[in-house]
C-alpha cells in the first residue's frame, strides 16, 4: 500500500466541535440575547 500523505481527514475534530457548538447555541440564542438585553437595559 502506498502512503498517501495528501489525504485530509473528512471528519475533523474541529468540524465536530463547531457542529456541537452550533447545535447548542441555536436553541439557546434567544435566552442569551434576552438576558443580554435585560442586563443592558438596567
Amino acid at each position: 500500500m502506498a502512503d498517501n500523505s495528501e489525504f485530509k481527514e473528512v471528519y475533523n475534530v474541529w468540524y465536530f466541535l463547531a457542529a456541537v457548538v452550533t447545535l447548542l447555541a441555536l436553541p439557546l440564542m434567544h435566552i442569551v440575547l434576552g438576558w443580554y438585553t435585560f442586563v443592558i437595559s438596567q
